[in-house]
């Protein structure tokens, strides 16, 4: 295996042990991960880190990784009472992360409603900090947030709505313009 020497200034030593620290890793391991993100990042094609939380009914768990945003789509379900939406994310290794959440949709009159409530709310709390306290309560269902890791474009299939899994293919064989 070929060998390459690293030259670090003793006051950028302490950056190579947290980074090492932070990793997990062998320094090894780590400079190679942070040079891959550097590259993908420095490519120009949209890479940046993404945050999602994941989870349900109030409970989330926060997610971290390094991708770019490719196709999202919403789907309702027969009787126009729940929403999902997919969004696909290409990962810095090569992956594809879909980002799901199922929420509960609210009747267009129900969703005016509450919106009117949490205004008047908001300004009675102006006032009194106890009513507006008392009256705080969710405005729709817990919604369902899930990631989901995919080794390839084609292993979506059948995971992800059919038109989203075409878009996907035009963009991965369409042509990356650098404009």
């Amino acid at each position: 295996m070929p060998n390459k020497t690293i030259y670090v200034p003793d006051a950028d030593l302490q950056v190579f042990d947290d980074a090492q620290n932070v990793s997990g890793k062998n320094l090894s391991a780590t400079i190679v991960q942070a040079l891959r993100f550097y590259i993908k990042i420095g490519e120009g094609k949209g890479f940046e880190h993404i945050e999602i939380s994941e989870g349900e009914k109030g409970f989330y768990t926060r997610k971290r990784f390094i991708g770019r945003e490719l196709a999202s789509a919403n789907v309702s379900d027969r009787n126009g009472e729940r929403m999902t939406t997919y969004v696909v994310y290409e990962t810095a290794h090569g992956r594809y992360a879909v980002f799901i959440t199922i929420e509960m949709k609210m009747p267009f009159e129900q969703s005016i409603e509450r919106e009117l409530e949490k205004r008047i709310m908001e300004r009675l709390a102006r006032t009194d900090k106890n009513i507006f306290e008392l009256s705080k309560e969710e405005s729709q269902p817990p919604e369902v947030r899930r990631l989901e890791i995919y080794q390839s474009i084609d292993a979506l299939s059948g995971h992800i709505p059919s038109d989203l899994y075409r878009a996907l293919h035009e963009i991965r064989d369409g042509e990356f313009l650098d404009i």
